[in-house]
């Protein structure tokens, strides 16, 4: 028989969220309430948030949406004090957990349909971990197409996915995913650093409300080891690899990147930095910076060749100062003369908003 619940609470990276599913039937209430069934808590702590579930729409629809919405309030509660990262994950019986990082079109779900039934679900949507490097489930239904097409929000364990371990779960790898149709052998490979903050930051959540934002994201990919790539077309292809990567002993921890101090510039002539959250120099010399760009937003900018030489130097000088700096640093270009080459980098620079000019 249906219960009589109009309400329960579920946790999500760590924080409780009660849903009200009070707008619908019974029989409709049980069925939502066994789309969380994995992520389902006691109540005893007092939720941050409360999400109501639309009767407006179909149950299948208001699932959907009632997922997007659990997630948004979850991340908005522990903005600025995990490193959130929109991704999949599973965990070995010792509670190490593999994260994977893609966007859109990447196979997460699918992939943590598979792995999960070998390894425990963590999630498919949504990775905290803190600064030592502990990582907070988020125990989502999985949004799995049915039948002719349509899409459900189904339990962890509907689809034979194992629980979380009893021990806790700690970050053991990053790992960035590059599905591709024509990939003949699913490899797992070192990735550079520079190719992982342009894959990892865009699908960070809130990184611009972390202290020090980048200097948290290459902090923890370096704790792990660096940054891998797994290249894959199926889900069943990448098992053996991931099999491998939790049967090994954690990766020693490496240092590649050196964070810069932020000097404000209060220029009113010449050429200048605006603004940035934070900045770093990568091994191979290149300088990552992260600004905020939109609202509540944030862009992070790799530059090379003479870029970083160029953005160092603006505090309010001239191009004479910038060319001056440039040649001492890099030496007059090959072809071409320095003069143009400092002003082309410095058009991108001020395209991409990094320098301005006063006049």
């Amino acid at each position: 028989m249906p219960s009589p619940l109009t309400t329960f609470h579920v946790d999500a990276l760590g924080v409780t969220v009660r849903i009200d599913v009070s707008g619908f039937s019974p029989t409709e209430r049980d069925l939502l309430a066994e789309g969380w069934s994995g992520a389902r808590t006691s109540g005893r702590t007092e939720p941050t948030s409360v999400v109501r579930c639309r009767a407006d729409l179909p149950v299948d629809a208001a699932a959907a949406d009632l997922a997007t919405r659990v997630t948004l309030a979850a991340l908005a509660a522990r903005r600025g004090e995990l490193w959130m990262v929109h991704a999949g994950a599973v965990a070995d019986d010792r509670g190490r957990v593999v994260l994977f990082s893609g966007r859109s079109g990447m196979g997460k779900t699918t992939l943590m349909s598979r792995l999960a039934r070998e390894f425990a679900y963590v999630t498919d949507e949504s990775v905290g971990v803190t600064a030592d490097g502990a990582v907070l489930p988020y125990r989502k239904p999985l949004s799995v197409i049915v039948g002719a097409g349509a899409k459900q929000q189904l339990p962890p364990r509907s689809l034979g996915l194992r629980d979380l371990p009893s021990t806790p779960l700690r970050l053991h790898a990053i790992v960035v995913l590059d599905r591709n149709g024509d990939a003949a052998v699913a490899e797992l490979e070192p990735l550079n650093m520079t190719d992982a903050i342009a894959a990892i930051a865009p699908q960070c959540s809130y990184l611009s409300e972390l202290d020090a934002p980048l200097t948290t994201l290459l902090g923890h990919i370096e704790s792990v080891g660096g940054p891998l790539r797994l290249r894959y077309r199926e889900a069943e292809d990448a098992l053996p690899l991931i099999r491998d990567l939790l049967s090994s002993p954690p990766r020693d921890a490496i240092s590649t990147f050196e964070r810069l101090a932020i000097v404000p510039v209060s220029a009113t002539a010449g050429y200048a930095r605006t603004p940035v959250l934070d900045a770093i120099t990568l091994a191979d010399g290149r300088l990552a910076v992260l600004r905020r760009s939109g609202e509540g937003g944030s862009s992070v900018h790799v530059l090379d060749g003479i870029g970083p030489t160029l953005w160092r130097t603006a505090s309010g000088v001239t191009l004479d100062d910038l060319v001056v700096a440039a040649v001492r640093a890099h030496g007059n270009p090959a072809d071409g003369d320095a003069r143009s080459a400092v002003r082309a980098t410095l058009d991108e620079l001020r395209a991409e908003g990094l320098i301005e000019y006063w006049t």
